[in-house]
């Protein structure tokens, strides 16, 4: 049997209250792991990035890749360190609205949905009433074919080739766009092309334009390159490497 032995409590003086606890005390936390860095955002994310943070990193345990094609800047930090290694992407992303059209792209339009979308996003155009005009056409292009083509083979007989004629004589060879190509870009006037197919009766429209490809290269070139540059401005031992 365990004998009680007393307790002295030197009090200060003046103090007359003793409290005593009593229990387990509270459990400590698991250590976390600290929270990596992953961004990723605009072409010009990770020098914004350096911009604000360079002092505050190690400019030797850091590098920088560069993928032009997948149009790609990629800041590694703490490169050797697990825990505290951080990435920031830079990309450049054509737009919604680049992409919904399909320019460039093999999209395939059925004349009125075209007609329909390009109604909707009618905020995009560079002449409103030109828009409106091959809007117009599109929306009506199957009753104006069908009724040319009724027309011609009445009189000569020949509905293949009467059919044809209709659909490009009736369809809109071109029309001008401003929008924005690369998201978060620029607005840029391109003239778009209309390139149809034809399947029996069915028609598909295709959308092209010279216009656009030639700024989705040169934005290749300069604006990556543009960003790398002051890059090595605002951390120039960084190491850069091309993929």
């Amino acid at each position: 049997m365990n004998e009680e032995k007393p307790i002295v409590v030197n009090m200060a003086e003046g103090q007359h209250t003793l409290t005593i606890l009593q229990g387990q005390a509270p459990a400590q936390l698991d250590t976390k792991a600290p929270e990596k860095i992953n961004i990723t955002g605009v072409i010009v994310a990770p020098l914004n990035f350096l911009e604000k943070r360079v002092k505050d990193i190690d400019q030797h345990k850091a590098h920088i890749i560069v993928n032009r094609d997948k149009l790609q800047i990629l800041l590694v930090i703490a490169e050797n360190d697990p825990y505290n290694q951080g990435k920031v992407m830079g990309q450049l992303h054509l737009s919604e609205i680049f992409v919904k059209l399909g320019i460039n792209q093999n999209k395939s339009w059925i004349p009125e949905q075209l007609g329909q979308f390009l109604k909707l996003n009618r905020s995009f155009a560079s002449d409103k009433a030109e828009l409106m005009s091959v809007i117009s056409a599109l929306k009506n292009f199957s009753a104006k074919v069908n009724q040319d083509v009724a027309r011609e083979t009445n009189e000569k007989g020949n509905r293949t080739f009467n059919f044809k004629q209709a659909v490009d004589s009736n369809i809109p060879e071109k029309f001008k766009l401003k929008l924005p190509i690369f998201s978060g870009g620029e607005y840029e006037t391109i003239e778009v092309e209309t390139y149809a197919s034809i399947d029996g009766t069915d028609v598909s429209i295709q959308l092209m334009s010279a216009g656009a490809n030639e700024v989705i290269e040169e934005t290749k070139k300069n604006k990556i390159e543009d960003v790398v540059e002051k890059i090595r401005c605002v951390a120039p031992e960084i190491v850069i490497i091309e993929q």
